[in-house]
């Protein structure tokens, strides 16, 4: 950090700065797709390394964490969990499950994608 920041540009509010990251590059990546088993990894490794990037991009004084699993659409059911000690001030967590409701089309009905970014203050 170059330049001096107020204390609202330290501020990392994940709805706000997090989840439209998520949300835009699941999209550029899963929108056009067929779920397809043998480019699953290289979508996971793009989704992941462009939402690092991006999230590093906003300059906050966070340390970034993303997960992404992508699965196909079979009607199992998928539970995931997760425990975190921190500050619970500063640190935070975003989920997004692509597609949502709104923006399911027969290309992506076949499979799902949830993404979780967590953000935690050096």
């Amino acid at each position: 950090m170059d330049e001096l920041q107020t204390s609202d540009d330290l501020i990392l509010d994940p709805q706000q700065h997090i989840e439209p990251i998520l949300e835009r590059v699941v999209d550029e990546v899963l929108k056009l797709e067929s779920y397809d088993e043998t480019l699953v990894a290289q979508w996971v490794d793009k989704i992941c390394d462009r939402c690092m990037k991006d999230l590093a991009q906003l300059k906050k004084p966070y340390k970034y964490i993303v997960t992404c699993q992508i699965m196909q659409k079979t009607g199992a059911a998928l539970h995931t969990g997760m425990s975190a000690f921190w500050n619970e001030e500063e640190d935070s967590v975003q989920q997004y499950v692509w597609p949502n409701e709104k923006k399911r089309d027969t290309n992506n009905s076949r499979m799902q994608c949830v993404l979780t970014a967590v953000g935690m203050a050096i």
